[in-house]
């Protein structure tokens, strides 16, 4: 076979299974901030304040840099290598392909797990307003978000982006009545505390999770080299002063004690300054949040397994594209998501997906700083700021943080987690001559 009619032929077969460019900055940036604030702060901030007690704000705080850290390291990597299969390409390129398939594989499990997670969240609310059976509306919600996803990415973003809008709304309800208790909110919790602050990071951590999910539209956004660094950025700098206002303003109404035993704690806010009426309004957002979450995993998760078969980790069943959409990945997705409803408590399958998310976060950071002490001439795009040399400080951070966050996650799913990869990538194998097809 000669090079040029191989050269032809995989310049064809890229344009075929391409994906359409068509996301803006503000599409992307609202995504972002939709899929980062998700649900998680509705629930979580009650639980953190029964660890943390007055020092819940301090927990947010320290978890939004935490997560930057590890943002940052995602920015340069997106605006080195915009593919959509993201994670998998960037350890491509750092550790090889085995490594490069154990993350992508992770991640996969991490998405279809998160989205079943949430969508039983969603049912949990919609249970609790409306009376319907928890499970039929968790498979509902994942349905409709499904066929909203099969319209392409450009419609599921600015679905997703104007329901962002609305949750940003209801945190910034929730921060504009708390404006005259944020004196008592904001008070600097005691030396006894900071352990209970530290066990609060942990699990406040989760809701920042989401900013990872974004880096997979690259393929579909407009000039990615320069907006989803941006975006990306922006989407985790605005969700984290939306965090430490709406946790402080929430210990100030309530009081660490009550904060601390609500189950609807933003909710509780509402309704002890508006009666049954504000309950429902931000029971409501909350519906809406959780639904957006789904809704952006699905899309996020399809394009990860749509970049990995794409590259010849996975069948090329899953890589096939129909207007330009990857709708067998998200058939998949959508399907395996669903049957992961079925048992209605998941929680041993969620806290593998955390675990496994902090494993990839520490690899993503490790590859950034490989990367960087290999390349031969300085990257002229984004770079993550604080250097020595060639090397990346809040990637070392990154790196040591997100690995010291193992700690605190339950010891038997992990290994059954990392195991279960593993072993799935020493297994699988795939053609030599795949490999460079998508770097």
């Amino acid at each position: 076979m000669d090079s040029g009619g191989f050269l032809n032929r995989k310049t064809l077969l890229e344009t075929i299974m391409a994906l359409k460019r068509e996301l803006g900055f503000l599409e992307l940036t609202l995504a972002g901030i939709g899929i980062i604030l998700g649900a998680g702060i509705y629930a979580l901030v009650g639980k953190a304040a029964a660890v943390a007690g007055e020092g819940v704000w301090v927990s947010f705080a320290i978890s939004g840099v935490i997560a930057l850290f590890t943002a940052l390291s995602y920015a340069e990597l997106s605006a080195r290598f915009p593919k959509a299969g993201a994670e998998y390409v960037y350890v491509t390129h750092s550790l090889g392909d085995r490594w490069a398939f154990m993350m992508g594989l992770a991640l996969i499990v991490v998405g279809v797990a998160s989205a079943a997670t949430v969508a039983l969240g969603f049912g949990g609310y919609f249970f609790r307003i409306f009376g319907i059976d928890s499970l039929l509306a968790a498979i509902g919600i994942m349905l409709v978000c499904a066929g909203i996803c099969w319209g392409g990415a450009k419609k599921t973003a600015q679905i997703a982006g104007a329901i962002s809008l609305f949750e940003i709304l209801g945190l910034i309800v929730i921060i504009a009545i708390g404006l005259p208790f944020l004196g008592k909110g904001f008070a600097i919790p005691s030396i006894d505390l900071l352990p209970g602050i530290f066990s609060g990071v942990a699990l406040v951590f989760f809701a920042y999770l989401g900013f990872e999910e974004l880096v997979r539209m690259a393929e579909e956004t407009k000039n990615p080299k320069e907006m989803m660094p941006r975006a990306l950025l922006l989407a985790i700098g605005i969700s984290s002063v939306l965090y430490v206002l709406v946790a402080a303003s929430a210990l100030g109404i309530l009081g660490a004690d009550t904060l601390g035993q609500s189950a609807s704690p933003i909710a509780d806010v509402a309704r002890s300054q508006f009666g049954d009426l504000g309950f429902l309004l931000l029971g409501g957002i909350a519906l809406l949040s959780t639904g957006n979450t789904v809704l952006f995993i699905l899309l996020a998760t399809s394009r990860l397994v749509y970049g990995m078969a794409r590259a010849g980790s996975l069948p090329k069943w899953f890589a096939h594209t129909e207007s330009n959409q990857p709708r067998h990945a998200l058939i998949a997705s959508v399907i395996v998501s669903t049957l992961l409803l079925l048992p209605r408590d998941i929680t041993f399958v969620a806290h593998m997906t955390d675990g496994l998310l902090f494993a990839v976060f520490a690899v993503i950071n490790l590859s950034l700083l490989l990367i960087r002490l290999r390349e031969k001439k300085p990257f002229t795009g984004f770079r993550s700021p604080i250097n020595i040399g060639k090397w990346p400080l809040l990637a070392v951070l990154g790196a040591i943080t997100s690995a010291a966050m193992l700690l605190f996650v339950e010891v038997v799913p992990l290994l059954l987690g990392v195991v279960g990869v593993v072993v799935a990538a020493f297994v699988w194998t795939r053609p030599k001559q795949a490999r460079v097809a998508y770097k």
